[in-house]
Parts: C-alpha cells; sequence; structure tokens
C-alpha cells in the first residue's frame, strides 16, 4: 500500500475499534464486552510506518545498496556475449521509454547478468534489474526476443509494481525473511527471498506489462513479432501445455498461449490488419491470403520464424504505408527485402523464387 493507503488503513483499524466500542454500549448489559487491544492496534500502525520508510529508502536512496545486496545474493555472471547483449538492450530500451517518460532518466536502471541457470528475469525495487544466464541459451541468445523479456520487466518497474506488489504481500514478504533484527534487515531480507517468483506480481500487473513491452521494445527498433515468438518458444520448449517448464516464472499469470496470441494481434495491428499469422499452422498471410508457411530449422520452430518474418513484414505496412510490388527483392546477402526492410533469410526455404514471387503478387 502507498503512504495514503498506509493512513487509511491505520485510520480504519481504528475507526473499526470505536464502532465495535459504540455497538457494545447498546447492548443489554447482560452481553458480555470484548475488550479492545488498543496498544496491538498501534503497535501495528507503528511497524507498518517503519516498514512504509524503510521500502521507501530501499527503491530511492538505498536502491544502490540494495542493488549491492542482489549481486551477492545471485552471483554476477561475467559471459561476455550475454552482458554485451544486456547492455545494448538496456540502453535502447531505457532511450526508448525516455521518449514518453523522462523520468527513468532521473532514475536509472541498475542491471546485471546473475549466475542462475533456470529461465528467469526480474525487476525489483529500486529499478534493479537483472537476468539469469539461464535466460540466453533458450532464447538462442537472440536478442530480439530478450529484449521483449527485458522490455516486459521494465514495465513492471515503470508502473512501480515491485513496490506495490510488496505492499500488498507484507506479511509473506516478513515470513521469508530468514532473520530477526530490526525492520530493515527483515525487509531486506524478505524481499531478497521473493524476488524472481510470481508471488508479489498480480495477474492485471502482468497484462500491462506486456502491453507496455511491446511499446518499448517497438520503439526501441526490436522485432514487432519478437513477443510472440518468445512465447512461442516456450509453447515448443512444452508441447501440449499452456504453460510450465519456461514459463515456470509466470504461473497463475495469463497463460503462454494467451500472451502468445496478444502479441499476435499486435502484429495485425501494427500492419493496419493487413498481415497476420495463423497460430495452428504458422502461415503468414496478407488480406486473408495465404503468403508462407516457414519451415522449422534447427534452431527454431517454423511457427516461431513466423512470428519473427511477420514482425519484419508488419513495419512495411506501419502506419499506411502502400509498398508496390517492385519493391520486393532479392539482396546480395539472399534476404528478401521490401524497399529497404529486411524480411527474411532465404537460405532455408525449399523454393525462394516461389516465395519472392507470391510476395510480389499479394503486396
Amino acid at each position: 500500500m502507498n503512504g495514503n493507503s498506509l493512513k487509511h488503513a491505520i485510520k480504519s483499524s481504528v475507526m473499526a475499534g470505536a464502532l465495535a466500542f459504540s455497538f457494545a454500549a447498546a447492548l443489554p448489559a447482560t452481553q458480555p464486552v470484548q475488550a479492545i487491544d488498543w496498544a496491538g492496534l498501534a503497535g501495528a500502525g507503528v511497524q507498518y510506518i517503519e516498514l512504509e520508510k524503510e521500502l521507501k529508502y530501499l527503491d530511492n536512496q538505498g536502491r544502490n545498496e540494495f542493488f549491492e545486496q542482489l549481486k551477492q545474493k545471485y552471483g554476477v555472471n561475467t559471459d561476455p556475449q550475454a552482458n554485451a547483449m544486456l547492455d545494448r538492450i538496456m540502453t535502447r530500451l531505457s532511450a526508448s521509454i525516455a521518449k514518453s517518460d523522462p523520468s527513468i532518466t532521473k532514475k536509472p536502471y541498475n542491471y546485471f547478468v546473475n549466475n542462475d541457470t533456470s529461465f528467469n528475469a526480474f525487476c525489483t525495487i529500486g529499478h534493479n534489474l537483472s537476468i539469469n544466464i539461464g535466460a540466453f541459451e533458450p532464447l538462442n541468445y537472440n536478442e530480439n526476443e530478450i529484449a521483449f523479456v527485458l522490455a516486459h520487466e521494465l514495465g513492471h518497474g515503470q508502473k512501480g509494481h515491485p513496490v506495490q506488489g510488496i505492499r500488498k504481500q507484507m506479511p509473506l514478504v516478513l515470513a521469508s525473511a530468514a532473520v530477526g533484527g530490526n525492520y530493515s534487515s527483515r525487509l531486506v531480507a524478505g524481499i531478497l527471498a521473493q524476488v524472481g517468483s510470481a508471488k508479489l506480481i498480480t495477474k492485471p500487473m502482468e497484462k500491462q506489462a506486456d502491453e507496455l513491452a511491446f511499446g518499448y521494445a517497438v520503439g526501441a527498433g526490436y522485432n514487432i513479432g519478437a513477443g510472440a515468438a518468445v512465447w512461442q518458444r516456450v509453447l515448443d520448449k512444452n508441447p501440449g501445455e499452456s504453460s510450465g517448464g519456461l514459463s515456470d516464472l509466470f504461473n497463475d499469470h495469463p497463460t503462454t498461449v494467451s500472451r502468445r496470441d496478444k502479441y499476435s494481434k499486435d502484429i495485425t495491428e501494427w500492419s493496419d490488419k493487413v498481415v497476420k499469422v495463423n497460430a495452428d499452422t504458422g502461415m503468414i498471410s496478407l488480406r486473408g491470403k495465404n503468403w508462407y508457411q516457414p519451415e522449422d530449422i534447427a534452431s527454431m520452430s517454423g511457427k516461431e520464424r513466423a512470428y519473427l518474418i511477420a514482425g519484419n513484414l508488419s513495419a512495411v505496412y506501419h502506419d499506411g504505408k502502400k509498398p508496390a510490388s517492385g519493391d520486393v527483392r532479392t539482396g546480395s546477402d539472399n534476404l528478401l527485402y521490401v524497399g529497404e526492410q529486411p524480411i527474411m533469410d532465404l537460405a532455408p526455404a525449399k523454393n525462394p523464387s516461389e516465395i519472392t514471387e507470391n510476395l510480389k503478387k499479394l503486396i
């Protein structure tokens, strides 16, 4: 709860006591009256006030101190490829966010790659963010897809979800503390124990973070279809399941299928409703006419490829753009282009010339 909510909660407790007292006074003399623990109410109020002060400190002036404790708990991974990619992504996403929310320049994110080998990333209080080294290999070090994962976490950070979650689940947070001691040590220990879990994040928070992630990532120049591609990859790793495995982080939140489909709709909307991917087959269509169903390759499924290819194609039609058949060409790099926009690598295709000619007809 925020400061006003906290005051309201304390006031409500006192008012509840006052109402109970008034009601008891109206009862017959033979009715026993339960005593009110005024000291307990006051003590609880003081505790929450102290915890609120500490939480605000950790979220602001003390955020760098808390960041160092995060690094100590999770360990800092020095993989050069992962760290270079994280730097690029955070630089681009931060610049994208600053276009609509300049507050990020006053409170830039601390971030690092940690040693955990599970698939996870998290943003906690103080604009402190980390991604597990275990998230890179499952996503094949695909920068577009990892950018959407991190953009989602930044959505949580920009909307203050970590602080809100801690306030709402304060008893759970404190119960997670492995040590006793003062308010500060208990709160820090409790938060560290809950970081990276889904317990402090609600379904509405997850949906809002997904919506923000699309704008942040696309504004940073990443592939429009990468959000859908991430969740298709999760589904590919967990056949027959709507969640689980790589998506353990998101238990009790929007399902994998719903998240993929929401991002898929974003592709269509971005293209002014021209480009669409069939979720069952991976067929990419333009204005309802089938164009191309990507093949599986060693690094990803045809369906995952479909969302990435459709994302590139969506950019061609955004904001009422009207490409012409003459804009379709094959580059010397064996990529299919529409104007200057790369669409796909033709190397895996069984019939590149047919794909090219069909696109010319449909575009």
